[in-house]
């Protein structure tokens, strides 16, 4: 297991939040994740059932029964099972009945699920974490055995990634049941800005403490450089063989190596299907080789630079960006940066994503030095094409505030915490 991904398998519930009325569709859970706390809905690991986004080898219940998913069953948005007339082998056994989603295993009993005949065709109850006592329901409303499952152990990956996938989606229009236009439009026009910039910066905070985590890990500001640079690259789809191409490779010995090789080391791990072929591995591989081959000494320049870069509160952080940018003389240091330390290898709006993902926390994390309003009044990187829009009809970019890293941050972090309507 890499490093990166032994943090995630720390992962667990650190609250719980229920609204009063004790929707199941609007339960939502606090979980640890990459970069701090994430909010997850139940509506999130509904889509995950829904999906089959899961590994599917060695799917048991707690009795150890083994699970398979023929048919996830028809989502159910109104009163009663959250997935009807599901198809399952169980134990060996075919099964078709309704699926129930849960957080806890005992939700069964506090929302009265036992004595509700509604409940009475469920043959499968799907918990997401770990029951910590016994108190594990047995039989469905109508008094039929019924298996529990445990959903968590079997995640492709972060949940944060789930939750991250899933703002997007509403960032991006994909997601019918909610959308981040229906975020904004509950916030006042005047005081959006306001809003996505506190909401940026809790992920500011959150960012940093996973750098300082990283460091602690990792060792040293060369080898945790090393590894964000390839995850960044690899972004979600590829994160995870990227980080362990990383820990198993130091940069001199990629150099002996060429993307080829590197990109067959984690043959049949990559997520490659629906990827631009600017953003295919390899791709990225060579643009990182390239790097080592022009400047092997980046690491340690863009350290030397980012000192050079003043404080917020030299340069007035709470200015529109727009000040700020020419205040701070931002493009000449993004000339600076992308010219001579990243000898041009890495274009377009990822540099801008390495930056902003990797660079400028792990920086304030390594020193203590307040880089954030040079994170959040940077370029935009890489963000869904509708963004802009959504920017600009919500009165939140003008002239004077252009588009920038921060904003875009500021609507993930709202997306992440936004509970579905029920």
């Amino acid at each position: 297991m890499s490093e990166i991904n032994s943090n995630y398998a720390a992962s667990a519930p650190i609250s719980r939040r229920t609204p009063s009325d004790s929707c199941c569709a609007g339960a939502v859970a606090e979980v640890q994740g990459m970069f701090g706390p994430v909010s997850v809905s139940e509506t999130l690991i509904q889509k995950i059932w829904l999906r089959g986004d899961f590994r599917r080898d060695g799917l048991k219940t707690l009795s150890g029964a083994e699970v398979e998913v023929v048919r996830a069953g028809m989502w159910n948005k109104l009163d009663g099972p959250d997935f009807l007339r599901a198809e399952l082998i169980i134990g060996g056994k075919r099964v078709r009945g309704d699926v129930e989603i849960h957080f806890y295993a005992d939700d069964w009993f506090a929302h009265s699920h036992a004595a509700n005949p509604a409940y009475g065709k469920v043959v499968l109850h799907v918990v997401f974490f770990p029951p910590s006592n016994e108190n594990i329901p047995r039989n469905n409303a109508a008094g039929e055995p019924m298996e529990t499952l445990v959903l968590f152990p079997f995640l492709k990956c972060d949940i944060e990634e789930y939750a991250s996938e899933d703002a997007l989606a509403k960032i991006e229009g994909r997601d019918s049941a909610e959308n981040v236009t229906e975020i904004l439009a509950g916030v006042p026009a005047d005081e959006r800005f306001k809003f996505l910039r506190d909401n940026a910066f809790i992920r500011w905070e959150q960012k940093v403490r996973f750098m300082r985590r990283r460091l602690d890990a990792v060792g040293g500001w060369e080898k945790v450089a090393h590894r964000l640079i390839l995850e960044t690259l690899g972004l979600r789809r590829n994160r995870e063989p990227m980080s362990r191409l990383a820990e198993r490779f130091s940069p001199s010995t990629m150099l002996l190596m060429n993307s080829q090789k590197l990109f067959s080391v984690e043959a049949g791990t990559w997520r490659l299907s629906g990827t631009r072929p600017a953003n295919l591995p390899r791709a990225r591989l060579e643009q990182y080789l390239s790097l080592l081959q022009k400047n092997p000494a980046w690491a340690t320049q863009l350290r030397k630079f980012l000192k050079t870069l003043p404080a917020a509160n030299v340069l007035g952080g709470g200015a529109g960006t727009k000040k700020f940018r020419a205040a701070a003389r931002m493009q000449r240091a993004h000339k600076e940066i992308f010219d001579g330390i990243f000898a041009k290898t890495i274009g377009g709006t990822r540099f801008e994503t390495v930056l902003c993902d990797a660079f400028f926390p792990l920086f304030s994390a390594a020193t203590g030095a307040d880089l954030s309003a040079w994170w959040f009044h940077w370029f935009l990187g890489d963000a869904p094409g509708n963004v802009p829009k959504i920017l600009r009809e919500n009165s939140v970019a003008t002239t004077e505030q252009p588009y920038c890293n921060g904003i875009f941050q500021g609507l993930i972090q709202a997306s992440l915490f936004s509970t579905p309507r029920g």
